[in-house]
Parts: structure tokens; C-alpha cells; sequence
């Protein structure tokens, strides 16, 4: 057949019925086509060469999973950092080019660059002003009431902040040493994400964003991981990874000895309950100095001890020396709590010898010490 030939008829219709969607006037003699070919539509999809997927269903699921658990990390070190409630909530999880992370963040904004050896490239954690002035003020003891929130950050707040970054990548390390062991490092701290480069503009970057509550305030939080970062340990990015390894072993001898030690130098007030006594308001308002009132403790009835506020031994009072003394006579067991008995004080996997009192006396501090 010559290759010059100029199609027929039939030939042009037969190409075109191949089209999904085709006209029924398209058909070889005016036959009309009753079930286009709807299976080849389906093969067909949109792709986006400028933002293409790199990532599947199932690393998406733990990505996702992984985030969720770093929100409850954060959220618990900013809590023991700060000394207030801190509520971190992951947001949204999504795949973008750099380019549009930086133009989601504010403007003047305090952005971590953290290096993740042993993997290349940095990557970025970026809160918001308002977070970041709460962090310090509470850092500085204050109570994160009336902050300037719109000045730029001194020598003294940055190097703050620096500090407190320590918290973020211990989290991060935490978070990721489940699926590849890592130590995160402050490689740079900025007040403007444009400024921030980790990643070309039109590089594909995963963004994860979070809902920060310090104390009454609401703010923001961001991380930009770049694709280049995660793709040597994309294939470890499986749900079977995650919860296989999220599986801790039972707690080390070197563990729990540490532990222990740490646990053994807390310091606790301890206190005696004397006696008490009900007492209408009226009477307590018109009481003056000299009036005496006898308290529902019986002689030589075992008084009350208490561990911080909860009530955990009782004992006899009496003298060691020239000092007041207490005498314990007794552990209370108490089920709501769970955790305390005579041979120890249970954490988890962690038993801590508990507190040889009986019959050892406590010097009880009185206002003439």
C-alpha cells in the first residue's frame, strides 16, 4: 500500500470511533455507536508535570500517622518547657512546591533550619510571631499577657528561642528515629521564611501544618520537609515499619537504673495534717486572737501524712531530741490511684523503691524552727 495514499472514508470514521465521547454522525455510514468505549476514558488522568506524586496511599498513611504522633510529642515538651498547657493539633498534611510554602507562612515569622544528618538537605519549622512571643515571655517567667507581638526579636529573645529549639529536634528525633535513626541540629534560626532557602522554588517539599494553643492563645506552626530529604527513606515510609518498630522492647537494666536515679533525687513536700474541724463562715469571720477551737483528731489517733496533696502514710506523732517528730504507722493504699504499695511506686515498666519511713521518724517543721 502506498504511504501517500490519502485515507478513505471508512478509515477516518473507524479513527474516530476510537475517540471516547464520539458524535454518532461518526459512525461508517451513518451508524450510530450505542456504547462508546467508556474503559479507555478511565485510563486516562491528569498529571501535573510541575507537582507530580511522589508519594502512594500507604506512605501517605504514615506520614500522616507520623505527624500525628510528633503534634503529641511537641505538644508534651513545649507543655514541660513552658509550665503551662500547650495543645498541638495536626491540621493538614499535604505535597507542594516550596515556592507555595513560603508564600503560606506569614510574612514575619521565626523559621528553624535543621539539618537531619544523616540525611542530605535541611528542613524548616516555622511557628508564628504570636507563638513565638508566648514562648518567650514565659521563657522570661512572664505569663504571656501583654507582649508586643509586632517588634522585631533582639540578640536576647533570638538567643532564647536558639535554646528552645532544643525541644523541637530531641521531638523530631523521637519522631523519627522509627523509621531512620537521625539527629536533627540548628543550622539556622531567620524571622522570614522568603528569605529561608532549604529547597528550590519550583522543588516538590512536603508541608505539614498545626493548630498551637499556649495557654489561651491560639497560633500556627509549620514544617517543610523537601522531597530530596525524604526519598532515601521513602521505601521505609510503610505502616508495617511504623507500627513494627513503634513497638518499644521492655525497658533496659541501664534504663531503669537511670531512671530510678533520676526519679530518687525529686524532691517532695511532705506534710502533717494535724486535725480539722467544720466551721460555719460566720464563726470563722468573727474569730480574734486567743479563741480556741478543738480540732476532730483524737489523742493518739495516727495522723494524716501527705506526699504533695494526697494523703499516703500516717503516723504518730512524738519528739527525736529537741525536734518534733513523726512516727509512721501506717501505708494507705489508695486503688483509684493504682500505682503505690508498700514494696514500691509502679511508672509503666518502672519500679522505684519506695520510701523506707517505718518506724524511721520525720522531723515535722514548726514556725519556732
Amino acid at each position: 500500500m502506498p504511504e501517500n495514499r490519502a485515507l478513505s472514508q471508512w478509515e477516518i470514521d473507524a479513527l474516530l470511533n476510537q475517540i471516547p465521547g464520539a458524535s454518532e454522525d461518526a459512525a461508517p455510514g451513518g451508524a450510530t455507536s450505542n456504547q462508546p468505549d467508556r474503559a479507555f476514558a478511565r485510563v486516562i488522568k491528569t498529571y501535573d508535570f510541575r507537582r507530580p506524586d511522589k508519594f502512594s496511599k500507604e506512605q501517605w498513611a504514615t506520614l500522616q500517622a507520623m505527624h500525628e504522633h510528633f503534634a503529641r510529642l511537641i505538644g508534651a515538651a513545649f507543655s514541660s518547657r513552658l509550665r503551662t498547657l500547650v495543645n498541638v493539633r495536626l491540621s493538614s498534611i499535604d505535597q507542594g512546591l516550596y515556592e507555595e510554602w513560603q508564600a503560606q507562612v506569614p510574612s514575619q515569622t521565626v523559621c528553624y533550619v535543621l539539618s537531619m544528618r544523616p540525611l542530605s538537605g535541611n528542613i524548616v519549622v516555622e511557628f508564628t510571631m504570636d507563638v513565638a512571643a508566648e514562648v518567650i515571655d514565659r521563657l522570661l517567667g512572664g505569663t504571656g499577657v501583654l507582649v508586643d507581638r509586632g517588634r522585631e526579636l533582639g540578640e536576647v529573645e533570638i538567643g532564647l528561642l536558639r535554646s528552645f529549639g532544643r525541644a523541637i529536634t530531641l521531638t523530631l528525633q523521637e519522631m523519627w528515629g522509627q523509621i531512620q535513626p537521625v539527629d536533627p541540629q540548628v543550622q539556622d534560626l531567620g524571622q522570614d521564611a522568603s528569605l529561608i532557602q532549604v529547597a528550590a522554588p519550583t522543588d516538590v517539599v512536603l508541608t505539614v501544618f498545626f493548630e498551637v494553643n499556649v495557654g489561651n492563645r491560639l497560633g500556627a506552626m509549620s514544617v517543610c520537609i523537601p522531597y530530596t530529604v525524604l526519598e532515601p527513606v521513602a521505601t521505609h515510609l510503610s505502616a508495617q515499619v511504623w507500627i513494627t518498630s513503634g513497638v518499644r522492647s521492655q525497658v533496659t537494666a541501664e534504663e531503669r537504673a537511670m531512671m530510678a536515679s533520676l526519679i530518687g533525687r525529686t524532691h517532695l513536700d511532705v506534710a502533717v495534717q494535724l486535725g480539722g474541724v467544720n466551721l460555719p463562715a460566720r464563726t470563722i469571720v468573727d474569730m480574734q486572737e486567743g479563741d480556741t477551737f478543738v480540732l476532730e483528731t483524737r489523742l493518739g489517733k495516727p495522723l494524716d501524712i501527705l506526699i504533695g496533696e494526697r494523703t499516703r502514710f500516717r503516723g504518730l506523732p512524738g519528739m527525736v531530741g529537741n525536734r518534733v517528730a513523726l512516727q509512721v504507722s501506717d501505708v494507705v493504699h489508695e486503688d483509684t490511684f493504682g500505682f503505690f504499695d508498700r514494696s514500691g511506686v509502679h511508672f509503666n515498666d518502672l519500679t522505684v523503691p519506695a520510701l523506707e519511713l517505718a518506724p524511721a521518724a520525720l522531723p515535722v517543721r514548726t514556725d519556732d524552727e
